[in-house]
C-alpha cells in the first residue's frame, strides 16, 4: 500500500460535516435530465429564510441537515418525477421512508421528525396529524422552499420567473403554506441576488458561508453512520439491490480483516464498500430493472455510475482512499474495466478486494435478468476472472476461503 493509503486514522479536521452532506447530497439528484442540485437550493432558500426570521445557529443547523436529505425516501427517478408537479396530491410515503432512514442513524435522528413532516400542508389533513404551528417550523420553511424550487424552469432565465412563481406560492398561503413563511419568503426574494444565487455555479460555496455548527464532530462513527445511510438510499433504488451495498462491505471487510489490513483500514474498506454505488443513482430504473440483456447503449450509461461515486466522493471531502476503493469496483487489473482503465499498476489492494467484493455479492444476488448464482458456479466465474488477469489472485483465494463465513454474514442482513 502507498503511504497515502496508510494515512487513515480519525478523519482530518478540516473535513467539514456540512460540506460532507451537501456533497453527498448530489447523489439524490440525478434525474432524467441530468445532475441537478435540488437539495442545496432547497437548503439555500431555507437558510435564507431561517436567517431572516433570527434562528439561533443551532436551529439553522437543524434546518440546513434536514434540507440537505429531505428526500433520502425517494431513490426511484419515477417518484422523483411525480415529486416534481408542483401540486402533489400524496407525497407522504416518500416522508415517511426518510423518516424511517433518519431515525435509525444517531447523528440525523434529531432531524427526522422534521423530514417526515416537510410536506405537511398548513391548514390540510395531515398523515402525521399535525397542523399550522404544531408542524416544526423547520418542516414549513423546507416544505416553502422545495416548492419554490419545484417552480423553477431551467429552460428560462431565473429572474424574468420571480413573480409567477411568487404568485403562485402565495395563492397557496394559509392553506399550503404558512402565512408568515410566505410574506418573509417575499421580502428576502425582492433581491436580485436571491435568484441569481439559486442558479448560479457558486452554490455550493453560498452554503459554506453560512456559519453552522455541525450536530456532531466528522470522527469515524458519523462517517460510517452517513455512509449506512446513503447506503440504504442506494439499495432502495431497486428491489434486486435492497442489501448489496452492505453486502459488498461486509465482504470487503472480511477481505481486509484476513489480508492484515489494519484496524482503521478496515473501517475504511466498511465505508467505501457502503457507498461503491453512489453514482448507481444516476442509472434510469428501467435499466437497473430490465429483465434481458443490456444494449450497448444502455450498457455505456451503466459504465458511467463509477465515475460519479469518485467525483461525489472527492467533492464530498471523503479521506483517501476512499474514493479511490469506492470507485475501481469495476476497474480490472488487465486494464479492461471501467470508466477509467486503471491496471495492475495503479490498482491497490483495497481497489482490487472491493472488485472482488462487489462481483461476489452481485453473483449472489437476484437480478431482474438471472437468479442467484449457487456456489459452484460463483467459484467458476471467479476463477475464470482470476485466469483473464482481471482480478487479483491472492484476493479471490481470500474469498473463497472464507466463502462460509461470508455466506454466514450474508443470511444476517435483511
Amino acid at each position: 500500500m502507498t503511504t497515502t493509503e496508510r494515512t487513515i486514522g480519525v478523519p482530518p479536521p478540516e473535513m467539514s460535516l456540512n460540506h460532507l452532506m451537501a456533497s453527498l447530497s448530489f447523489c439524490l439528484d440525478f434525474v432524467s435530465q441530468g445532475l441537478d442540485r435540488h437539495h442545496q437550493r432547497v437548503t439555500f432558500t431555507s437558510l435564507v429564510l431561517a436567517e431572516a426570521l433570527g434562528l439561533t445557529n443551532a436551529d439553522k443547523a437543524a434546518v440546513f441537515t434536514a434540507g440537505i436529505v429531505h428526500d433520502a425516501g425517494v431513490s426511484s427517478w419515477r417518484e422523483k418525477s411525480t415529486l416534481k408537479q408542483f401540486d402533489v396530491d400524496t407525497p407522504w410515503d416518500h416522508c415517511q421512508r426518510g423518516f424511517d432512514l433518519l431515525r435509525g442513524t444517531s447523528l440525523l435522528a434529531p432531524v427526522a421528525e422534521i423530514v417526515l413532516c416537510h410536506h405537511d400542508r398548513w391548514a390540510a389533513d395531515n398523515r402525521s396529524g399535525k397542523s399550522g404551528r404544531d408542524i416544526p417550523l423547520a418542516a414549513r420553511i423546507i416544505h416553502l422552499a422545495d416548492r419554490v424550487d419545484v417552480l423553477l424552469e431551467p429552460s428560462i432565465y431565473v429572474l424574468y420567473q420571480r413573480e409567477n412563481i411568487l404568485a403562485a406560492i402565495a395563492r397557496l398561503a394559509g392553506r399550503v403554506f404558512d402565512p408568515d413563511l410566505v410574506s418573509l419568503l417575499t421580502e428576502v426574494s425582492s433581491r436580485e441576488s436571491f435568484w441569481l444565487d439559486l442558479t448560479s455555479p457558486f452554490l455550493l460555496r453560498r452554503l459554506s458561508e453560512y456559519p453552522l455548527p455541525s450536530l456532531a464532530p466528522t470522527n469515524s462513527q458519523v462517517l460510517l453512520d452517513l455512509s449506512n445511510l446513503f447506503a440504504g438510499i442506494i439499495d432502495a433504488k431497486s428491489p434486486f439491490t435492497h442489501r448489496h451495498s452492505r453486502g459488498v462491505a461486509q465482504a470487503a471487510e472480511t477481505l481486509a480483516a484476513d489480508m492484515g489490513f489494519s484496524v482503521e483500514e478496515q473501517a475504511r474498506v466498511r465505508v467505501a464498500g457502503l457507498l461503491h454505488d453512489l453514482g448507481k443513482l444516476s442509472v434510469p430504473d428501467e435499466i437497473l430493472e430490465k429483465p434481458g440483456p443490456l444494449t450497448p447503449a444502455e450498457f455505456a450509461v451503466i459504465r458511467q455510475h463509477t465515475y460519479y461515486t469518485y467525483h461525489i466522493l472527492r467533492e464530498a471531502g471523503s479521506p483517501d482512499p476512499i474514493p479511490a476503493w469506492a470507485a475501481y469496483h469495476h476497474e480490472k487489473l488487465n486494464g479492461s474495466g471501467y470508466p477509467f482503465h486503471l491496471d495492475a499498476s495503479q490498482l491497490s489492494p483495497g481497489a482490487r478486494l472491493m472488485a472482488v467484493a462487489d462481483t461476489f455479492t452481485a453473483l449472489r444476488e437476484d437480478r431482474p435478468y438471472r437468479p442467484g448464482m449457487p456456489r459452484p458456479q460463483i467459484e467458476k466465474i471467479m476463477e475464470e476472472q482470476v485466469e483473464s488477469g482481471a482480478f487479483d489472485p491472492t484476493v479471490v483465494d481470500v474469498l473463497l476461503a472464507n466463502y462460509r463465513h461470508l455466506e454466514e454474514l450474508w443470511a444476517t442482513l435483511q
